[in-house]
């Protein structure tokens, strides 16, 4: 995992910053303290994770995407910042523990 410091431009987003660079939001807000959007010029620490995007299917849980994934249970809650996830929902998935 590769960390940055990051200046926020005045039209980023969270998600947009999560997107480039392959981590979620709500490890942002988690690492950098933020509570909403960051603002232009705001300084933030980005952990790029190595991770991949999977859509939750029917009768998926955290649980089970992580056995299916074979990555550990923690890592996947804190990379998304939820213990629940639903069907269609959008996460990501890290890299396999080995």
């Amino acid at each position: 995992m590769k960390t940055f410091l990051y200046t926020a431009k005045e039209d980023d987003s969270l998600a947009k910053i999560a997107a480039k660079f392959h981590t979620s939001e709500s490890a942002i807000k988690l690492r950098n303290g933020l509570t909403g959007e960051p603002f232009e010029g705001m300084k933030l620490i980005i952990d790029e994770q190595k991770a991949f995007g999977y859509t939750v299917r029917p009768f998926d849980t955290l649980e089970s995407i992580a056995v299916k994934f074979r990555v550990s249970y923690e890592k996947l809650k804190t990379l998304n910042g939820v213990g629940v996830v639903f069907v269609g929902q959008r996460i990501l998935v890290p890299e396999n523990d080995g």
